[in-house]
């Protein structure tokens, strides 16, 4: 029997067989569907092609904000000291997001790995440098703290700052910052509960006393007042969210957006991971064993139907609406420009046009260009809230995926004055 699934997979296994060849011959519709194949190929590129022209009308007719941001590199503020301040070489393995393990095992993954310990992958160097990249901000902040600028909410120099972590997922920005700042108190709040337990595990196997950790939405968990939020990476409109929160509690904000792609959700009045505004559930977008156990498709259909029912429809919360500045409404002629641009900046990252021989480059100039509007948005929505903001690249940002390259750093005006000032440009001598 050739199996179930695909054509194409039926006949990799019959001629794993032997009993297909690759010749057209033994196939009288492999010319056909190779034509059909074509068509579609030809049609996405089309597509795509109209898309990305759309995408350039749009942007090529908008006006800059007056604030002239710039996304100045982080290096190139007097913020920047030469070097940031952690130091990796002393950091416990369950704080180092270059170490960290699946399943939080990191003493176990340290001993298996002892003779690879000194080997860093790229993608772990990036995950370092963006918590660097917080850090250099948090430090001017801390600085600003300790001499009584009074950039804090309640009023009491002395007291220790409170930074909340949106999205802190499994700790990969909370703890070594945590690590790193230990007068100062951290929130990690993650919507999915494996994640926060494995903040709480590494933050106990690390002795850390300065974390403490609730699993929840961003937009309803019940948070005490705080001095900082910071969010890296929260998906679509939690970014949104997240900024919202800080807003109300007139505390400073760091974000590292990304997924931009994902605000299609909030642009249908949902979450960020659902046209539908519902809490996050374990149950509802976990893994599906029935099916990795080769079961039927009548359990397959129970189990899901078991997952539909841990789906929680939420009460109204505060609406994050698209665009979220004056600046930009009023340039756009729809909602659906604003999608546009969002869905352009989610593949700015990409190879190429799927399915067309558009040069790269081309779509990586498109993308950098939407989501350059789409994050001077969240800026000027800010500004136009009473915040001063700053908006800047990540360390070595020219090795970071252009998606997940810009830091938007914000405070309500009148606090924070200092740290803001050396989060301006150097000027050379």
């Amino acid at each position: 029997a050739m199996g179930n699934g695909s054509r194409s997979r039926r006949l990799r296994e019959a001629m794993a067989a032997g009993t297909a060849t690759a010749e057209a011959g033994d196939d009288p519709n492999a010319a056909r569907r190779a034509q059909k194949k074509a068509h579609k190929a030809r049609q996405r590129r089309r597509k795509n092609e109209r898309r990305h022209d759309a995408v350039r009308a749009i942007v090529s007719r908008l006006a800059p904000p007056a604030s002239g941001d710039a996304f100045t590199p982080l290096e190139k503020t007097r913020a920047w000291d030469g070097a940031p301040p952690i130091d990796w070489s002393t950091m416990r393995a369950s704080c180092d997001p270059a170490k960290m393990a699946y399943d939080g095992d990191e003493a176990s993954a340290s001993a298996a790995n002892a003779a690879s310990a000194a080997v860093v992958t790229v993608r772990a160097k990036r995950k370092r440098w963006q918590v660097e990249s917080f850090a250099v901000v948090l430090r001017e902040l801390q600085r600003e703290h300790e001499r009584g600028g009074g950039g804090g909410n309640g009023g009491d120099d002395a007291r220790r700052l409170k930074v909340v972590d949106f999205g802190a997922g499994s700790g990969n920005l909370t703890l070594p910052l945590a690590a790193a700042f230990p007068s100062m108190d951290f929130v990690a709040v993650e919507m999915k509960r494996r994640s926060a337990d494995l903040v709480s595990q590494r933050a106990a196997a690390a002795g850390l006393s300065n974390v403490t950790v609730l699993c929840g939405m961003i937009e309803r968990a019940e948070i005490a007042p705080f001095d900082v939020g910071v969010a890296l990476h929260a998906c679509g409109n939690a970014t949104d969210h997240s900024i919202a929160r800080c807003v109300r509690a007139n505390a400073a904000f760091l974000v590292s957006p990304c997924c931009i792609g994902k605000l299609k959700f909030s642009i249908a009045g949902g979450s960020s991971f659902s046209a539908n505004v519902v809490d996050y559930k374990d149950t509802a977008l976990g893994s599906r064993p029935e099916r990795e156990a080769g079961a039927g498709a009548a359990a397959t259909k129970a189990s899901e139907d078991a997952r539909n029912d841990d789906v929680v429809v939420c009460p109204p919360v505060e609406a994050i609406t698209h665009p979220r500045s004056r600046w930009l409404s009023t340039q756009l002629a729809s909602e659906n420009e604003f999608a546009a641009l969002a869905a352009a900046a989610d593949t700015g990252h990409a190879a190429g046009v799927p399915g067309g021989d558009a040069p790269s480059d081309d779509v990586l100039d498109i993308g950098r260009a939407a989501k350059t509007q789409v994050e001077l948005d969240r800026a000027e929505g800010a500004r136009e809230a009473g915040y001063v903001v700053r908006t800047l690249a990540v360390l070595n940002a020219a090795e970071a995926p252009p998606n997940k390259s810009d830091l938007i750093v914000g405070a309500r005006r009148g606090r924070w004055r200092d740290a803001f000032e050396r989060l301006a440009v150097a000027v050379s001598a």
